[in-house]
């Protein structure tokens, strides 16, 4: 199958035509060639934030941010029913496979047992789950997650980073969400990535770009709150940004719906191109958890749209129903 139109693979956007064969991209021309679809080709999104467990709760959630989400929260109470926790993580993975989404990072709750829980939900999906679990480096997690610095006792925090360590695994955290935390203490911990920063000041973003890591924000479910990331802040900061969308109780787990909102929250503060949006839903993402693809010769994980379509036209306009093929 060859396709001709705007194209994305890496870091780049550029008329061409690509050609993939048996799931492996066989070709890349910056020209046109000879096709089979004309349209526009990104790669398929990365989620790098979710907690799907709580997905299946109908109801608008009441309450403080601590209330809701913090430990012992309502949260906490709406995991405790198993059956409804499948059903509504089964329900996200086929929302998000329909969006175009092939990967996701879960900071998965309830120890071993709710890592288990997603690790079934996951069986015969197209989706590649990287779970994070809590409290310990759980059978089928990919890592650790820690609500944040302030919720969880110092010695534990370190305990649960020196294992992530000696294993290899990704060990990653909430840092300064609602409130500023201390960014000493956050680097110290020299964790793969953090997860949202709306409330540090520039000087700790500076701090967290210089430690060369990467923040993951949630802008949507962020702004549930009252809380609004100051993306072009953030990006002048030097951070590299993606994307994810964070409890699937206040924000679908659509990637469209997390680019637009990103967008035009971020017009409010400067604006921030919307290639570069695009790129904090896919490229980034990659580069976080070292995706190896969408080169010569590697697996082609790509999303195609019907027609033509401007960086601007995806970020502001598209959905599923623009999809014409995608290759997980």
């Amino acid at each position: 199958m060859k396709i001709y139109g705007n194209i994305l693979l890496r870091d780049e956007f550029f008329k061409g035509t690509v050609e993939i064969k048996d799931g492996i991209l066989v070709g890349v021309w910056r020209e046109k060639r000879e096709y089979d679809l004309r349209g526009t080709v990104i790669p398929t999104f990365v989620n790098m934030h979710t907690h799907l467990g709580d997905s299946w709760y109908p109801e608008e959630p009441q309450g403080t941010l601590e209330e809701v989400v913090g430990p012992g929260g309502l949260k906490f109470k709406i995991l405790k029913d198993e059956e409804k926790v499948k059903e509504g993580i089964r329900a996200a993975l086929r929302k998000m496979e329909r969006c175009g989404v092939s990967h996701f990072v879960d900071f998965r709750e309830g120890g071993a047992r709710g890592v288990q829980l997603l690790a079934e939900a996951l069986e015969g999906s197209l989706l590649h789950g990287i779970i994070l679990g809590r409290g310990g480096l759980w059978h089928g997690a990919a890592g650790i997650s820690v609500s944040s610095i302030s919720d969880v006792e110092r010695e534990e925090i370190e305990e649960l980073r020196a294992l992530a360590r000696k294993n290899g695994a990704l060990f990653a955290m909430h840092a300064s969400e609602n409130r500023r935390e201390r960014i000493d203490d956050v680097l110290a911990l020299h964790p793969d990535f953090l997860v949202h920063l709306t409330s540090a000041p520039s000087e700790d973003l500076k701090r967290v770009a210089e430690a060369n890591i990467p923040v993951v924000i949630t802008p949507r479910a962020n702004a549930f709150w009252g809380i609004f990331p100051d993306i072009p802040l953030m990006r002048n900061a030097g951070l590299k940004l993606a994307l994810g969308t964070d409890n699937g109780m206040i924000a679908s787990p659509c990637m469209f719906r997390e680019m637009e909102f990103a967008y035009r929250l971020a017009r409010l503060r400067g604006g921030v191109a919307p290639e570069e949006i695009i790129k904090m839903a896919t490229i980034r993402g990659r580069e976080i958890l070292g995706i190896d693809d969408n080169y010569e010769g590697a697996p082609a994980r790509v999303i195609v749209f019907k027609g033509i379509m401007t960086p601007y036209e995806i970020v502001t306009r598209a959905g599923v129903e623009d999809i014409k093929i995608k290759v997980f």
